[in-house]
């Protein structure tokens, strides 16, 4: 999902399209803005750096465990990806986002690999299970009315990969809880203001009862419009990690899964929007507006 803008980036990312190879950042920061800190999460010591990470932000350990399996199962199919190439330790990179290419050549490369009839893990899947034990949901959107069951509806990938992945064992309250926070809200065929897809969410999300835990790992949302819905975009989790910031996402259904270091939420924020952007560049498509959530609040 991501774009270079100085010429000798650009040949970079030709070259080796997850990012030109830059010098290994430590953890303490400061991450600069225009620069991007981040791991593909390849190697045994930055599988380890990141799962102590997430286990002192509250995960379970189980949870952890399972996340690392989606991972390396991922990076043993795609390592040969034509589209980019993963980065093993933490590497800094002069770019708003990570460009990992066209979907046409990860797709192929996802359902050629060992005969693979089931979906990718997508950026909603990955962040839910991450974050679920600190979102509690009492009013359940009813299963009839969730948006996945046709090729036309927002969560199909979704619905299609918890369905049919052997590595994704969601419980059945998991999946009611999942369907139920993603599911789109109605824009009442009006175009909104980002005060007003916000304010959406939230009385969509208080309707459904869905109440957040605040802590050390956050669930980040970006939600935009699409046709009369307000759709959730994309997702990651954040988590404080001493004087600075981790998010870690899956960027994409056959694109790569990334921990990235930040400095500041604005940071953050501009990430978020940018990864969407570029992808929006890549199809032609006008990004309008997006919201940026950290668990019920803005991201600011």
């Amino acid at each position: 999902m991501k774009r270079f803008f100085a010429l000798v980036l650009a040949l970079c990312a030709l070259l080796a399209p997850a990012g030109c190879s830059g010098s290994p950042a430590g953890p303490e920061g400061p991450y600069h803005d225009g620069e991007l800190t981040y791991s593909n999460l390849v190697g045994k010591a930055v599988q380890e750096e990141v799962r102590a990470v997430l286990l002192a932000a509250g995960v379970s350990s189980e949870d952890v465990d399972t996340f690392f399996v989606w991972v390396d199962d991922f990076n043993q199919a795609m390592g040969d990806c034509p589209s980019y190439r993963l980065q093993d330790a933490f590497t800094t990179v002069q770019a708003p986002a990570v460009d990992y290419g066209e979907y046409g050549p990860m797709s192929r490369t996802w359902y050629k690999t060992n005969g693979r009839d089931y979906g990718d893990v997508l950026c909603r899947i990955a962040a839910f299970h991450l974050a679920k034990d600190s979102i509690r949901i009492a009013s359940a959107v009813d299963r009839r009315d969730w948006a996945c069951y046709t090729e036309d509806q927002w969560l199909y990938s979704d619905w299609e990969a918890i369905s049919t992945s052997p590595l994704i064992e969601f419980s059945e309250e998991e999946t009611e809880d999942y369907f139920t926070l993603y599911n789109p809200v109605s824009a009442a065929g009006k175009s909104l203001s980002a005060e007003g897809m916000y304010q959406a969410v939230l009385d969509a999300w208080q309707e459904r009862a869905a109440a957040f835990t605040e802590g050390p790992i956050s669930l980040v949302t970006v939600w935009r419009q699409w046709e009369d819905q307000i759709a959730a975009a994309h997702a990651a989790v954040l988590v404080q990690n001493g004087e600075a910031l981790l998010l870690v996402e899956k960027t994409n259904p056959q694109s790569p899964y990334q921990a990235t270091r930040f400095s500041t939420l604005e940071q953050v924020r501009q990430y978020m929007y940018e990864s969407i952007h570029q992808e929006d560049l890549r199809y032609g498509d006008e990004t309008g507006t997006l919201i940026v959530l950290r668990n019920d609040t803005p991201l600011e």
